[in-house]
């Protein structure tokens, strides 16, 4: 096996004489020999990997180096894997992906920055404070020598001990919030499908059994196998061509290699648990989630506008539940980030989440912060100016419904 590039920063660490005293950081460039296989480091990556108990599918070295192959940016601005080692063990990693955000006119001067986003919002491995913090000061140090313009940890949860962690200025970068965190709903499936329909009140039992039964005939798809990928992602697309989101955020399905490579090794994985939902022979909604270490991920979702009328997105989540209480019950559902009806209606827990960046301290960051914290300012007093005079939610009504 051949060794990657890797720069070694030797960590010191005041712990009982009958601790090992000394923490490793090593930086290492992901070139072909990680793709390959041959890599020793990519070994004492995997192997962190799946000794977490509380990684995610989205961490998976082979997801990772799939996804890289793909990537523009890995050709210019190289992936890095941080490891932190005690003695010889690798005890802790952080997976950096190339980023970039291309120059922007409309709110001033164009800009282009370059950096990275932590791969699956979180480390891996130990979850030990100091493993933690001497992984984040390699990643500080490597920002530093790359010059690079930020770090991009997405959809992190304000309990999450991540949060405090790259709060902590002992690292040395910069934090900012481009926008408030935003409401995280999710299911905290109890043991039985009794169990959680309880939790509703005879009226909203009632309202859901007659949309039920509104909705008319009707199948659920599960999509989990390799062979199912080219089919799921044919009909996907063509309800996403036809679904509000397409219109308001382009088009969410591509039906492209990409996407075919990445769901199948997800299927291969037993991680992928996608829907379609049909009535008679036509495919008119579709969910694409993951489930891995007992934690199903609502990952992207969409319907038919012409079906709007009937809660497609409502009997969807009906179906999907009912299907999970007959099959490999995750231990939550998770909605995953930002507000909504629906997700008020089914979850059981609430918290918060959102973006979080880092930033090399100096003026370049100042500028960064100032642009992204006027844009959302901009867009937030759009958002209001709309609100009061009573044009959002009906923008929104008209966008989901395919009015102009």
């Amino acid at each position: 096996m051949t060794e990657a590039t890797t720069e070694t920063i030797p960590v010191l660490t005041a712990v009982p004489a009958e601790t090992p005293a000394e923490l490793t950081i090593s930086i290492h460039k992901i070139d072909e020999s990680f793709h390959q296989h041959f890599a020793t480091d990519y070994w004492a990556w995997r192997a962190v990997f799946e000794n977490d108990r509380n990684s995610r599918v989205t961490q998976h070295p082979d997801l990772l180096l799939t996804e890289l192959s793909f990537s523009r940016d890995a050709e210019h601005h190289p992936p890095k894997l941080i490891t932190c080692l005690q003695k010889s063990k690798t005890v802790g990693a952080a997976v950096l992906i190339p980023k970039s955000i291309a120059g922007e006119k409309k709110f001033g001067p164009a800009w282009d920055l370059r950096g990275y986003r932590l791969a699956g919002n979180r480390l891996i491995g130990s979850d030990d404070s100091e493993v933690q913090s001497r992984l984040m000061q390699g990643i500080s140090q490597h920002m530093t020598q790359s010059r690079a313009d930020f770090l991009l940890v997405e959809d992190v949860e304000t309990t999450d001990p991540l949060l405090s962690l790259v709060e902590n200025n002992s690292h040395g970068l910069q934090t900012f919030k481009p926008a408030p965190f935003q409401r995280r709903h999710m299911i905290e499936l109890p043991e039985t499908h009794d169990e959680y329909w309880s939790k509703f009140n005879s009226k909203t039992r009632s309202t859901l059994q007659r949309k039920l039964k509104q909705f008319g005939n009707c199948r659920l798809e599960l999509i989990n196998k390799p062979f199912q990928i080219p089919g799921f992602l044919e009909n996907a697309q063509e309800i996403s061509k036809r679904s509000w989101q397409s219109d308001l955020l382009g088009l969410r399905i591509q039906n492209d290699e990409f996407e075919t490579q990445v769901f199948t090794f997800l299927a291969s994985q037993n991680s992928l648990r996608a829907y379609l939902l049909w009535q008679d022979n036509t495919p008119i909604s579709f969910c694409i989630g993951t489930q891995y270490n007992g934690i199903f991920n609502y990952e992207e979702v969409g319907y038919d506008r012409d079906y709007s009328k009937k809660s497609p997105g409502q009997v969807l989540v009906i179906k999907m539940l009912e299907e999970m209480y007959e099959h490999d019950k995750p231990a939550v559902f998770d909605f995953g980030g930002g507000d909504a009806e629906y997700k008020r209606q089914f979850g059981t827990s609430i918290s918060e989440s959102g973006h979080v960046w880092l930033l090399r301290p100096g003026i370049r960051s100042k500028m960064i912060v100032g642009y992204l914290s006027g844009r959302h300012a901009l867009s937030q007093t759009l958002r209001g100016t709309l609100a009061k005079f009573g044009l959002l939610d009906r923008l929104r009504k008209l966008s989901r419904r395919g009015l102009k």
